[in-house]
Parts: C-alpha cells; sequence; structure tokens
C-alpha cells in the first residue's frame, strides 16, 4: 500500500460514490450490492489555503489505516476507508485503498472492482500497483494487466467533489501579479505552485538589455543576429519588500512577479522563498536574514529546516535559483573572538543556491550578471536546458568556471571554485555570457549526481547522545550531509554516482576532488573502473583554514563530484561532512577515541547539535584493547 502523498486528482464523485454499497457494512454477512449512485456531487469549491492542513489531516488518516493493516484489522481499515469516502469522494487513493483490503482478504472480484475505480479516478502510478504486496493475490489474473495497461494512459483530468479552481496568471507590462487563485499545492513538497500564463504580449519587441558596457554590446549583437534567447519567459521574484532589488531595468525583457493582498497577509512574499514553486524560470532574492537570539542567514535557515533542502532541491530542477545575503554565517574569527565572526558555520556545501558574502545589496551583483547569462544562451540551447531542468545547473557550471579567482581550467576542480559563499569582487560577466554562447544545442553539459551506498553508522548512546539530527542529514541528488557522530577515527561512505547523466547520452568520465579538508588524510578508492562508485575514508577534522593561509576557519569537509562527457564538465554534487565544532577530541595511534571536550563557549547550532559542559574520557581493556565504558566529568564536578 504506502501511496506517496501528492496533488489532489480532480475526478468524477459519482465513480466512487455507486460503488459504496458493495463494500460499505463492516460485517460480511450483511453486504448486499445496491443500485448504483450515478448522480455526481455538486463540485464544492476549497480555498488553496487550507490544502496544506488538509493534506496533513489526510496523510495522518492513511497512516492509521495503514497501521491497522499491519495488525491485520481488516474490517476496521475498511469502515474507515469507506466513511473517508463519502467525505472526499475524489480522492483515488481510498478506492485503492480499499482494493488493498479486499485483495489481503482474498476477495479478488471486489479487489478489481475499487481498483478499476482508482485507475478511472487518477490513480495513474504504475510502478507502485505492479509491486504493491497487498496486491499479490491478484497478479496471475488477467485482469491485473489490464489495469496497468490503464493505468499507464495519460490521464484526462475531470471536475467533481472538493477541488479548487486555478486561473493561470496573465503577465502584463513587465509585471505578473500571483493572487491564491493562480495557486496549486503540492504535497510531497509542501509547496505553493504558482501558474503563469505564457505572455503573448510585446515582450520580444523589448531589447534585450539597457546595459552600456561590453556586456551590453555583445547581448545586443547576437540578439540581433537571433544567437542570443534574451529574457522572455524568465521571471524576478524578490522576496524582501524591493529592500534589495536586482537591477531589472537593464533587461526589459525580464518579467517581475508581485504579489496579492491575501499572499502579503501569509508572508508569502517575504523571507526565505521555501513557500513557492513557479511554472517558469525564476531569478530570484530575498536579502534578510535572522537577527535574533535564533540568528542565522536565510539559506542556513532553509538547510537546517525539516523538509528545507528538499524544497531547495526541487526549486533547482525546475529552473529556480535565488541569491542570500551570508550575514554573520561565513566571517573571519572564531565565535565572536575576532572581529564579530564565527568562520563557515554553514552545515552543508550545496549548488542549490548562490549566497553573497555580505549583508544586504551584497546580492544584488550576482542577479545581473545571472540574468545576463541567461539572456546570452542560444534560443535552441535555453529551451532544451529548460525543458530538461538542467538550467540551473548549467548556470552553476558557468557561474563557478568562470569567477576572477579560477584562472586556469584545472582550478574550476579545486575549493577556490566552490566556496560555500561568493565574493561578488570575483564576478566576471563578459566571461559568463561568452561561455553561455558557446554552448551548442547537440553538446550540453552533464548532469552530475550521486547517493550512498553504503556508509558507517553510529550507536546512539555511544557514540552520540543528543536528540538532533543523527549522522544523515541531507540526503538529495546533487548534494548530501553528514554529521559527524560516530566517535571512530575514520568514517567511510560508498557513494555511487552511476545515475548521472549526460543529454545526448555521451560516455561520462567522472571526476572526485576533495575541496575541503585534508586532502592528505582523506582517500577516495574506485570500487569500479570509471570511478562512478567510490569509497570516500575521511578522518575527524579539527577546525581549520577553508584554503591555505585563509583567515576563515570551518569544521566542514566538502567532496566534489564532476562528470564530463568531452565537451563540458558538469556542476558540481558535493558531498559534505560537518563536524561540531564544540567538541575537541583526542585519538591514539591506534585511530581509538580517547576524550571528547565538550565546549559551551564554541557555537553549536542548535538545529545541528546540542551544547553540553563535560568531558567524556574512555576506557580500554589493557590487553585486548576492547572499550569498557567512558567517565563523564562535568566542569562543576571536582
Amino acid at each position: 500500500m504506502k501511496i506517496p502523498s501528492g496533488l489532489l486528482i480532480l475526478a468524477p464523485a459519482a465513480l466512487l460514490v455507486g460503488f459504496l454499497p458493495l463494500a460499505n457494512p463492516p460485517k460480511q454477512s450483511q453486504r448486499q450490492a445496491k443500485p448504483p449512485n450515478t448522480q455526481p456531487q455538486q463540485r464544492r469549491e476549497i480555498n488553496v489555503f487550507d490544502l496544506p492542513q488538509l493534506h496533513a489531516q489526510r496523510n495522518a488518516f492513511f497512516q492509521q489505516v495503514y497501521q491497522l493493516l499491519k495488525d491485520k484489522q481488516y474490517d476496521r481499515a475498511e469502515q474507515m476507508l469507506m466513511q473517508s469516502a463519502r467525505k472526499f469522494p475524489n480522492d483515488p487513493a481510498i478506492p485503492y485503498d480499499l482494493a488493498c483490503v479486499q485483495a489481503l482478504q482474498g476477495r479478488t472480484e471486489k479487489a478489481f472492482q475499487f481498483l478499476a475505480i482508482a485507475v478511472e479516478m487518477g490513480f495513474r502510478r504504475t510502478e507502485h500497483i505492479r509491486n504493491d504486496p497487498d496486491l499479490t493475490s491478484l497478479r496471475e489474473d488477467p485482469r491485473f494487466q489490464t489495469i496497468l495497461k490503464k493505468s499507464a494512459e495519460p490521464l484526462e483530468r475531470k471536475t467533481g467533489g472538493a477541488s479548487i479552481r486555478v486561473e493561470p496568471a496573465i503577465p502584463s507590462n513587465g509585471e505578473v501579479l500571483i493572487t491564491q487563485k493562480n495557486l496549486s499545492y503540492n504535497d510531497r513538497f509542501k509547496m505553493f505552485q504558482g501558474h503563469i500564463k505564457k505572455d503573448e504580449g510585446n515582450e520580444e519587441k523589448k531589447p534585450i538589455t539597457n546595459r552600456k558596457d561590453k556586456v551590453g554590446t555583445l547581448l545586443r549583437k547576437w540578439h540581433s543576429e537571433g544567437t542570443a534567447a534574451g529574457n522572455v519567459g524568465d521571471f524576478y521574484d524578490n522576496h524582501d519588500n524591493d529592500h534589495s532589488n536586482m537591477n531589472f531595468k537593464q533587461y526589459p525583457q525580464l518579467t517581475r512577479i508581485e504579489f496579492g493582498e491575501e499572499m502579503r497577509k501569509r508572508k508569502l512574499n517575504y523571507g526565505l522563498q521555501n513557500q513557492l514553486v513557479y511554472n517558469a524560470v525564476v531569478l530570484g532574492n530575498s536579502s534578510t536574514a535572522l537577527t535574533q537570539d535564533f540568528w542565522r542567514s536565510q539559506p542556513r535557515h532553509g538547510l537546517t529546516s525539516p523538509g528545507g533542502v528538499a524544497k531547495l532541491t526541487y526549486q533547482y530542477r525546475l529552473n529556480h535559483l535565488y541569491f542570500y545575503p551570508e550575514h554573520r554565517d561565513h566571517d573571519p574569527g572564531h565565535n565572536g573572538k575576532d572581529k564579530g565572526g564565527h568562520g563557515d558555520v554553514f552545515p552543508a556545501n550545496t549548488p542549490y543556491v548562490v549566497i553573497s558574502q555580505g549583508s544586504s545589496g551584497s546580492d544584488r551583483p550576482f542577479m545581473d550578471a545571472f540574468a545576463a547569462t541567461l539572456a546570452a544562451f542560444r534560443p535552441a540551447v535555453k529551451e532544451k536546458l529548460t525543458k530538461s531542468g538542467l538550467l540551473m545547473p548549467t548556470l552553476q557550471m558557468i557561474f563557478r568556471r568562470s569567477n576572477r579567482n579560477v584562472s586556469i581550467p584545472k582550478e574550476y576542480f579545486t575549493g577556490k571554485a566552490h566556496p560555500t559563499v561568493f565574493d561578488g569582487k570575483n564576478l566576471d560577466v563578459e566571461k559568463m555570457i561568452r561561455r553561455a554562447h558557446a554552448i551548442e544545442p547537440d553538446s550540453l553539459p552533464p548532469l552530475a549526481q550521486f547517493k550512498v551506498q553504503e556508509e558507517d553508522l553510529p550507536v546512539p548512546g555511544k557514540d552520540f547522545f543528543d536528540f538532533r539530527p543523527h549522522q544523515r542529514f541531507i540526503d538529495t541528488p546533487f548534494a548530501i550531509g553528514r554529521i559527524y557522530k560516530t566517535t571512530a577515527g575514520k568514517y567511510q561512505v560508498t557513494l555511487d554516482a552511476r545515475d548521472s547523466h549526460d543529454p545526448e547520452k555521451k560516455p561520462l568520465t567522472y571526476r572526485w576532488v576533495v575541496l575541503r579538508g585534508d586532502s592528505e588524510k582523506i582517500t577516495i578508492e574506485k570500487m569500479d573502473e570509471d570511478g562512478g562508485l567510490v569509497k570516500i575514508t575521511s578522518p575527524w577534522h579539527e577546525r581549520r583554514p577553508v584554503l591555505p593561509d585563509s583567515k576563515l576557519h570551518s569544521n566542514r569537509v566538502d567532496i566534489g563530484l564532476f562528470v564530463g562527457n568531452g565537451t563540458h564538465w558538469s556542476a558540481p554534487a558535493i558531498f559534505s561532512i560537518h563536524h561540531p565544532d564544540n567538541q575537541e577530541r583526542t585519538y591514539d595511534e591506534k585511530g581509538r577515541i580517547l576524550s571528547v571536550q565538550y565546549n559551551t563557549e564554541d557555537y553549536a547550532d542548535p538545529r545541528i547539535e546540542t551544547s553540553a559542559d563535560w568531558k567524556d574520557t574512555y576506557h580500554y581493556e589493557k590487553d585486548k584493547g576492547k572499550l569498557t565504558g567512558w567517565t563523564r566529568t562535568r566542569k562543576n564536578q571536582d
């Protein structure tokens, strides 16, 4: 069973309502079929802002049903589903679960009846149906293949029951107003989606740029030749009440997103942009930060919020890129003792956003540079990158290869090119647009992605004692983050990058690089011939400069994956290991932990680690070296 949550499907209510009597009474001896009710229910509009709560209630309901089935309380599960079917007659997951209930009890006919209804209503997850163990008893029946074939057909959406009506917003005069009428809701990522109609106005007749520099001259030349796509169909999303707007007047074809009154009341237009996605190419920013006791920049807020990285990943693949200042999260010093800085306190490095060095306004030059680069793509290239979700990975590759501090090609594979935070003084916009314009439609950059195949896991109550996120911090296709929770001297992980791909299916070359950390102590071992599968061994790292002679320090290890297709290298996928700064550790020559000193004076992100004021000293048998226990000493103890 285990149906993933998703968008509400609009479907004919009568399909399910007419079938309810077949399985309504909880006792089998009383089951009697009644003529189906073929009258569809009147369509009932609901507010899109109510959907998060409705989906939460729906998910809680299904968890109850799953537990009842696990406990083999089939009658109770069936009764709950039938009651819910009357309340939510257009939810195809309900007849699907009813089919599972019937199949588990050997009631084949009724199972197929409900399964057919579920598919007709919109349950089109073919692989889920094919592999669901609850439907095992149906698989040998020829009707099961018919169901699978039907589930693979495109869904013709119809209306009925409770639903929302979405009206795409229409751009006009360089702006588009987003209101609740233009929103749907994605329960998987817990985000609203703004629907925007393709601009059919005169944006293409506007000049590609008003810049008066060499960048502007090149863009106008390429546009007049028909080789530069411009910014038609690109949108700018400001999320700080116009506090730090990009210079959008330089890009007349760019369309600004504005927000309706109800959205402003709900703060959907302000702060970290993790509540909205659009069916369009979007550049955006919020030059804001959390500045009180729970201080943090907006990108660190996103990284450490529940489900936050999944939302950033979703935006990245939907052709969205947002810009935020690092404000106090990336300044030289240690815990405020030197010029007010805490060092780099980001727990992971990702390609999902661009973080600027500084505070308010430091993000502006980056937005201008990326808008120019979007305009410089050849039309066919931009279209292919957008349709494949490769637009932002490609922009990140171009940006990181073109910065002034990356002077030679091989430096792209060093930490210089992939810091957590970028300094605007290193921007080279002309180099960025030239690199973008040079990409050909039949040779796009590839996409690097990976996943954890195997890793060392810490033991609760031995390796760590807090309730904060355990070792597995981030698991996304292009960024994986771990917290060093084990007391072992080394941590091992096997990463699988063989799902990386090239748009033209060209063979790939894999390149793994230590971007941050002690490269002499970190080993990367190939587990296959091509290097798509590697075993990484990394020891505990104390605080150290992010680069040689840098005043900025960090407790993080970063390892980058790059894939090449012979013409281009990809943007990086980054594996990070965060070592809590409030711990000082000692190990013996055998790599055994001797002591951990916790220091409350050193900054510990309360979303990542728990502050402590004690020291653990570990004891071993003299002969066999087996751990026998440890002694905990608090600072206020004698």
